[in-house]
């Protein structure tokens, strides 16, 4: 039965086709291009004998790409050619980038040659160059940002391009927040932001549209290490009278940072940097909630820094707070730490001794896994010269229930202690 002519040219098609994939799997075998022509001439040696048999030619194979583009580096960052000091062929720079896809350029940009490629091409301050970079970076904004290198040609394109580019790039940033928070608290899309900022820090209006999409985010930026240094960012003294967005949102969610694991240390870090006005308000904000601040895990280290500013306002604001608390705080593990802290300002000793000397729970405190850590701090801070009043009147106390402390487990370290500085009270 005969093959009709359809299915034989069908036939012819494939092999074509296969000895098409052979042929290319071989040339790009870079080490075996001399088996390669070996095998092409016994190829045809045998194709020759067998010609009065077969009528199917022999393919000739044509390359699917230029030659040139042999020697580029693999675009995704993956492939190896073996050199070290690579830099794209001048042919690429010159003809191939004109006729490049938007989506050609974009994997361009996240390769290590290819993006730093395309920041030679923009320092040239080609108008066209730009116009077509501008179409890639408004397409692809957040991929860019995040990227390892796109971020670079993020960079260098927002600082090259004209003000209504840039305008329009602004735009997309900030109207989209849940693609600018994923980037802010990225690792590489961080520094793109901090970049953004300081490009548009003498262009009142586009900066506006930034500050207020960093208001709108701050607690969550301020939740994640990148996203802080942002923030942070903008309290430098370049942006002062320019960021009083970011103080409206500290103001409004400070409290709330600083009973977060990490937002406490971000906020304690934007403690230390703040600046103008609203730096008392959001300090004297923490200072009155201290009680409640001084019982949390993260807040008390917030409270802490805050002592520690030696600003006596602050001080008296936190130590009357605490009063009425001062006992039960040292009880508990964070609130413990802040009673300690206390003792070592003036102003708070005798609130605190007060409340001991006062309360009929003195000897729980004392034999307390936290509470023993208080009543020693209070009997060392006490021994002060202008203080020893004081001193004594808790000795005194303390002296009444000192067989009873010798034998409790942690009673006995303010046993121990006063022993040690009262001999004769042993």
């Amino acid at each position: 039965m005969e093959k009709s002519s359809t299915g034989s040219d069908f036939e012819t098609e494939c092999e074509n086709l296969l000895r098409c994939f052979d042929i290319l799997e071989a040339i790009n075998d870079a080490t075996g291009q001399t088996s390669i022509a070996a095998d092409s001439s016994s190829s045809s040696s045998s194709s020759s004998a067998s010609s009065s048999s077969s009528s199917v030619p022999v393919p000739v194979a044509i390359p699917l790409y230029s030659e040139n583009l042999w020697a580029v580096r693999s675009l995704s960052g993956r492939g190896d050619f073996g050199t070290s000091d690579f830099r794209f062929p001048s042919a690429l720079q010159t003809i191939a980038f004109e006729h490049c896809t938007n989506h050609d350029l974009f994997s361009l940009a996240q390769d290590q040659e290819g993006s730093q490629c395309l920041q030679e091409k923009l320092s040239s301050g080609d108008s066209k160059i730009l116009d077509k970079l501008f179409w890639v970076v408004s397409g692809f904004t957040f991929e860019l940002m995040s990227g390892q290198y796109g971020r670079f040609v993020f960079g260098k394109f927002i600082e090259s391009c004209n003000e209504s580019q840039l305008a329009l790039i602004i735009l997309k940033i900030t109207f989209q927040d849940q693609l600018f928070l994923l980037a802010s608290v990225d690792k590489f899309g961080s520094s793109s932001v901090k970049k953004l900022i300081k490009v548009v820090a003498h262009l009142p209006p586009l900066l506006y549209h930034v500050m207020s999409a960093l208001k709108r985010l701050f607690k969550f930026l301020m939740m994640t290490k990148p996203g802080s240094s942002v923030i942070l960012q903008c309290l430098e003294p370049s942006y002062n009278h320019k960021n009083d967005f970011i103080y409206q949102a500290a103001l409004e969610h400070c409290l709330y940072l600083a009973c977060h694991e990490q937002g406490c240390i971000n906020l304690n870090n934007f403690i230390d940097n703040m600046k103008g006005s609203r730096r008392k308000q959001i300090l004297h904000l923490i200072s009155v909630n201290a009680a409640s601040l001084s019982r949390h895990r993260s807040g008390n280290y917030v409270v802490q820094h805050v002592l520690s500013l030696e600003d006596p306002f602050l001080i008296d604001a936190i130590c009357f707070a605490l009063r009425g608390h001062y006992v039960d705080l040292s009880l508990t593990k964070c609130g413990s730490f802040v009673v300690q802290k206390c003792l070592k300002y003036q102003n708070a000793v005798h609130y605190i001794i007060e409340e001991l000397l006062n309360s009929d729970q003195i000897l729980q405190v004392a034999n307390d896994k936290y509470g023993n850590y208080v009543i020693q701090t209070a009997l060392a801070e006490t021994m002060r010269q202008d203080r020893l009043s004081v001193h004594q009147r808790l000795v005194t106390k303390l002296q009444q229930h000192l067989a009873a402390l010798r034998v409790m487990k942690y009673g006995s370290n303010v046993y121990k202690w006063t022993t040690a500085s009262h001999p004769c009270l042993a």
